[in-house]
């Protein structure tokens, strides 16, 4: 007789974009410890997490495909200051009812140095946060007096990274996470 390993319960998924509704069931605990290592380590192979776990390649990978669609997101980034580029966040205030118009103008206008446009809320003054890149003071200064120029806008400063000293993503996991039993 060929023993075989126990299957897996898989969790319950829905696809939804209301957080109210959000498949709370898509964390037990092996989903947990797939996503801890997929976040320490984006290069593991489905192999080396399902011999890690005792579990079988075909369950893992297909509880890895469904995380992928739902929660997790998969990306490269480039470190463009290596390539003599400097990042800044523009803290940007403007009248009121007129953020996301507003954003959709700075994107849409200056698309050769914002990466990300965002609203915000939370600072009195600030509603708008756009990250942007150059290449020294005096292009970030043209850029700052063009979008003081912008209609609806009433305040600009900028912040400068200077270095990121860390994260926090290890403790933000076991946050999220705490409530998944093992």
């Amino acid at each position: 007789m060929v023993s075989q390993k126990p299957r897996t319960r898989e969790p319950e998924y829905h696809n939804t974009n209301s957080h109210d509704k959000f498949p709370h069931r898509l964390f037990d605990a092996l989903n947990v410890k797939i996503i801890r290592e997929l976040i320490n380590n984006p290069d593991v192979s489905s192999t080396e997490i399902a011999a890690k776990y005792n579990i079988p390649l075909s369950t893992l990978q297909r509880r890895r495909a469904r995380l992928e669609e739902s929660v997790l997101k998969k990306m490269y980034t480039i470190d463009i200051a290596k390539m003599g580029w400097r990042v800044a966040d523009l803290l940007i205030s403007v009248e009121k009812g007129r953020s996301e118009e507003t954003a959709l103008k700075l994107l849409q206008s200056n698309e050769n140095n914002v990466i990300v446009a965002s609203l915000r809320i939370g600072h009195p003054q600030i509603n708008i946060m756009a990250e942007i890149f150059y290449r020294d003071s005096q292009q970030l200064h043209r850029l700052t007096e063009k979008v003081k120029s912008m209609q609806h806008v009433t305040y600009v400063e900028w912040a400068e990274v200077v270095k990121v000293v860390g994260s926090n993503m290890p403790a933000m996991l076991e946050k999220v996470f705490e409530s998944v039993k093992e």
